[in-house]
């Protein structure tokens, strides 16, 4: 027969032993919660959906620029369009030009972004990559697809571009990714389309990466690193 109440009685003092001697066990919540707090920090500045590595929600960080690398990008139904842009969420907001680029359908060899903050006065980044590591060399192969694929940027920078089917000076209210309108454009502003446009090493400083549709991101990875780091 089992002696429980014997048993029970052991363990009750095997509890007030162990409380007895000041060692600390378990869980140290304290350093676990000041090592989470830069990461929670940093992702809920953003605008981020993740799923099974498909990205199917708008990414942006209010009021700054972050940088966005590919070492190429080969899109159809491009459209582009001057766009002013409100940088602030105050009563006095500023406005500043951008440039509001979209593709109905695009392909990315690898996919680098890197947002910079400083979280109680320390500086942290996020840094998300996918696909082929950014080392600018394009591969053969994309792996990276997207669909109705929006960028806004203040600067965008390539070694090489081509477009065909390019048509300049459309205002900017009627340019269309293929059928699919590029919306934020003003009546009479400058707009562009384009049938196809392939840019290597792409290196854009963005406001917003929209999504009406989707990407898939293969090897996604999305690392809190402490300091300033760059692509």
């Amino acid at each position: 027969m089992v002696d429980i109440k014997g048993a029970v009685g052991a363990w009750n003092a095997k509890m007030r032993d162990t409380a007895a001697d000041e060692v600390r066990r378990g869980t140290r919540f304290g350093r676990t919660f000041l090592m989470a707090v830069p990461a929670t920090v940093m992702v809920g500045l953003l605008g981020v959906g993740m799923s099974e590595g498909l990205l199917a929600a708008n990414f942006m960080v209010v009021n700054k620029p972050f940088a966005i690398k590919s070492d190429q990008l080969e899109g159809a139904g491009f459209a582009a369009l001057l766009h002013d842009r409100l940088v602030d969420n105050g009563a006095t907001g500023t406005s500043k030009a951008t440039a509001r680029a979209g593709f109905k359908s695009a392909k990315l060899d690898g996919l680098c972004g890197v947002v910079h903050e400083t979280i109680a006065t320390l500086p942290y980044t996020l840094k998300i990559t996918a696909g082929e590591p950014v080392n600018g060399t394009p591969d053969a192969t994309a792996e990276i697809n997207a669909s109705d694929l929006i960028l806004e940027a203040t600067a965008v920078n390539a070694a090489n571009s081509n477009f065909a089917d390019l048509y300049l000076g459309k205002s900017a209210d009627d340019v269309k990714m293929g059928v699919t309108p590029l919306d934020g454009g003003t009546p009479g502003n400058f707009g562009l389309e384009a049938g196809t446009v392939k840019i290597t090493n792409l290196d854009a400083s963005a406001y917003t990466v929209e999504l009406i549709g989707s990407i898939g991101l293969p090897g996604l990875n999305l690392t809190i690193l402490p300091g300033t780091v760059s692509c």
